[in-house]
């Protein structure tokens, strides 16, 4: 099965998804009976089926009930990090007793459709939290509603609404139970459908409780059901004092799609554009057959969709800066148009410690609340996905050598080398042969990964391959070369720039790594 057949197989699941609250059904004349629109589970108040809950949704149903829900709070503290305390939001007096510190911080995360509390990726974000330096009082709250998240996805969809509200009668209950003064340091971190439990969480918070949720990360919101939907119905950044998301997946259903593609919080990032991901073109291989073919096809269309949460796993104690910087678009941001962190182009770092940044920006007056900021960076293909930018310009020599020589087509490809001689990896400045000509000028942005320092050297190779189609390509009496007369390298992360050059402007010959240094240049 080629990815396109994956793709029509998941569309045709999901269709029968929703088709499942149709079946079997006996269907009787409008004016037999008054359609239900409103449907209460007391103490969590009313849940309606009138506007906005219709629009732009194929079905509308009500959240199946709190018990039937059976949603578990399992409580983790660096106290008890393998056996939680297992909690419900009346649970006023085992609240009081399970040692819970007020100081917090406070932690909840959850998952989405056909997920549980139980994935491997809900752990090891609590146990990052929980070993963050400083993080010694944390409480991480996991929020399971397993039994809500299966199929038909349209149920599912409605489930959350009651879950966030069974939720926001968690937080409540811890606030007025350890006598917090406000919930600012409660931050919840939700993935697809999880991220608009916790924009209702948030609401509810404030409509019946007064209170307003420090902080929500959207990892990937859903977009079915959701995109161009009135605030109410999906999360924004009315849910808490700081709202922010990561796209990893953000582009259409039929072109396996999952995640929304607008702008909801404060902050969005779009990694990688926000689309794609690095590393997911082949994930899952092809279905083979044998076992739970949803699934199966799931996992292999999903890859996107579930990067983002291995992004904010990564960003609570990266390896790297793990900088995105503002821009009009990706592609303005892929050019190099946005290579300066300064007031036009804010940097912030994506993932957890966003929020700081954020804040000191606030005080500097450089963000409006009431705005969105999105922001760009590129990733690795593998764990650790942190890559720190840099804007290469290349110029071609004019010279004398140059000209006589003429040019050629090929690909430069690049290693930065650090004070201690550590290597970053190998990158191309193209990733396709290109025409290079004397005098021309060439500008990338590209992502390395971090060695620990900037780079005060360039190793540069000259990869070409002749075509018997293209005479500009052969050259039978000597070697493809290119004569560089530069290379700037400017660093968005360390703020530095460097110029090379290569040695006694000697040209770059084919598949002959060449050193390129600062003192060179003196000598051009």
């Amino acid at each position: 099965m080629n990815r396109t057949s994956a793709t029509l197989m998941l569309q045709t699941i999901m269709v029968l998804m929703e088709k499942q609250n149709t079946t079997d059904v006996t269907h009787y004349p409008s004016t037999f009976y008054e359609e239900e629109i409103e449907r209460c589970y007391e103490p969590y108040g009313c849940f309606s089926k009138a506007y906005p809950w219709t629009e732009h949704r194929p079905d509308n149903n009500f959240p199946i009930s709190p018990e039937a829900l059976g949603v578990r709070f399992a409580v983790f503290t660096r106290r008890n990090r393998k056996i939680p305390v297992l909690l419900q939001a009346k649970d006023e007096e085992k609240i009081r007793n399970a040692n819970i510190d007020p100081r917090g911080p406070f932690y909840f995360i959850t998952h989405g459709f056909l997920d549980g509390g139980h994935k491997v990726w809900i752990q090891n974000i609590a146990d990052a939290l929980l070993n963050l330096e400083g993080n010694d009082a944390a409480t991480v709250t996991i929020v399971d509603w397993r039994r809500g998240s299966q199929p038909p996805y349209g149920q599912a969809v409605a489930n959350i609404r009651l879950v966030g509200v069974i939720t926001a009668h968690l937080m409540h209950a811890f606030y007025k139970e350890l006598n917090l003064p406000n919930l600012n340091n409660f931050h919840f971190i939700g993935h697809s459908l999880g991220s608009h439990l916790a924009g209702y969480c948030g609401h509810e918070l404030q409509k019946k409780f007064n209170l307003k949720l420090g902080r929500i990360t959207g990892m990937d919101p859903a977009a079915p059901y959701f995109s161009n939907t009135v605030t109410l119905v999906r999360l924004d950044r009315s849910d808490a004092e700081y709202v922010d998301i990561i796209h990893s997946n953000a582009m259409p259903l039929y072109f396996s799609g999952f995640g929304m593609t607008e702008s909801i919080g404060h902050v969005d990032f779009y990694p990688n554009g926000g689309s794609t991901q690095p590393g997911c073109k082949n994930e899952g291989s092809a279905y083979q057959g044998g076992g739970d073919m949803y699934q199966s096809i799931v996992k292999y269309v999903a890859c996107n969709h579930e990067r983002s949460h291995d992004f904010f796993v990564e960003s609570i104690a990266p390896t790297c800066p793990f900088m995105a910087i503002q821009c009009s678009s990706y592609e303005a941001f892929l050019d190099g148009n946005c290579t300066t962190c300064d007031n036009k182009h804010l940097c912030i770092p994506m993932g957890f410690h966003s929020h700081n940044v954020y804040k000191r920006l606030q005080m500097g007056g450089l963000v409006d609340t009431n705005s969105n900021v999105a922001l760009y960076a590129q990733t690795g293909s593998a764990k650790p996905y942190c890559r720190v930018h840099f804007e290469v310009k290349l110029k071609v020599s004019n010279s004398t050598e140059s000209q006589v020589h003429g040019p050629d087509i090929g690909k430069v490809m690049i290693t930065l080398i650090d004070r201690n001689n550590n290597k970053s990896d190998h990158k191309f400045l193209s990733e396709e042969q290109k025409y290079y000509r004397p005098g021309d000028v060439e500008t990338k942005l590209i992502a390395f990964k971090d060695t620990g320092h900037p780079p005060l050297s360039v190793k540069v190779e000259w990869k070409y391959e002749a075509n018997i189609l293209i005479p500009m390509t052969w050259r039978l009496l000597k070697s493809s070369s290119l004569y560089i007369e530069y290379i700037k390298i400017s660093s968005i992360e360390y703020n530095t720039d460097i110029t090379v050059c290569p040695k006694l402007r000697k040209p770059v010959v084919a598949n002959l790594p060449t050193i390129m240094k600062t003192k060179y240049c003196i000598h051009n």
